[in-house]
């Protein structure tokens, strides 16, 4: 990465470009106002990368006081809250994280975003068990994906119906061997009501024996599989039966 003495960036479309370049990354909602609508539409970046420490400093971020994830940056000659979300941090499933940036895609102007079966359902995940109510704008984003999905039991007002969307939420995580995780930062809000009728295998764990890869995936240290040498990868994957 070349190197830049200046503080911040000049545009959200440079720090994306940069960031794209040298990190595993990718918005976790609002991607939409990016890279030219964010002031005045957004009050902060929601974002979900490999590696913390990497992309704090390769991304010049700084730390808030508060929070975990909690940082912000200097774009277009203004502060910008950042909150970091990162492989392993209990955010949300490590497993599910690893698919999210396994399968991002990117916006036409290059923002690295969530598919958009991963987006429908995180947003459910964030709406309904980190927060206590749904945005009016997660509303029509939501029905707009679940007509994209082909999930046709689902309309405009379904997300108010707690147990239809608690039973839509639990059968995807069931389904992927995701569960629910306390997140490190101890801020992220957890409604307990929503949560108490999520199925109880995403409460409490999976019960059932999972796939040796997906177990393997779950456990391995942040990171590691990129440094092992590909003989080894080889092996691994010829014990695992990996698809």
């Amino acid at each position: 990465m070349e190197n830049r003495s200046k503080i911040g960036w000049e545009s959200f479309q440079e720090f994306i470009e940069v960031a794209n370049k040298n990190c595993n990354w990718l918005v976790l909602r609002n991607f939409e106002y990016l890279p030219n609508n964010f002031f005045g539409n957004d009050k902060d970046v929601d974002i979900l990368c490999e590696n913390l420490e990497y992309f704090t400093k390769t991304m010049k971020l700084k730390k808030r006081s508060w929070g975990i994830g909690a940082y912000e940056t200097i774009i277009d000659n203004q502060v910008v809250p950042f909150d970091v979300r990162f492989l392993g941090d209990g955010y949300y499933d490590k497993l599910w994280q690893y698919k999210m940036l396994k399968n991002k895609t990117f916006t036409s102007d290059g923002v690295p975003r969530m598919n958009d079966e991963d987006y429908f359902y995180s947003l459910i995940y964030h709406s309904k068990i980190q927060k206590y109510e749904v945005k009016e704008v997660y509303k029509t984003r939501l029905n707009n994906l679940a007509i994209s999905l082909d999930i046709s039991s689902y309309n405009i007002c379904s997300i108010d119906d707690d147990r239809y969307v608690s039973k839509l939420l639990s059968d995807f995580m069931r389904k992927n061997y995701y569960n629910y995780t306390t997140p490190m930062d101890i801020n992220v809000p957890k409604n307990i009501a929503f949560f108490n009728l999520l199925d109880s295998y995403v409460k409490n764990g999976v019960t059932f024996k999972i796939p040796r890869k997906i177990k393997f995936l779950q456990y391995l240290p942040n990171g590691i599989f990129k440094i092992i040498p590909r003989s080894i990868k080889d092996t691994i994957k010829k014990v695992l039966k990996w698809d």
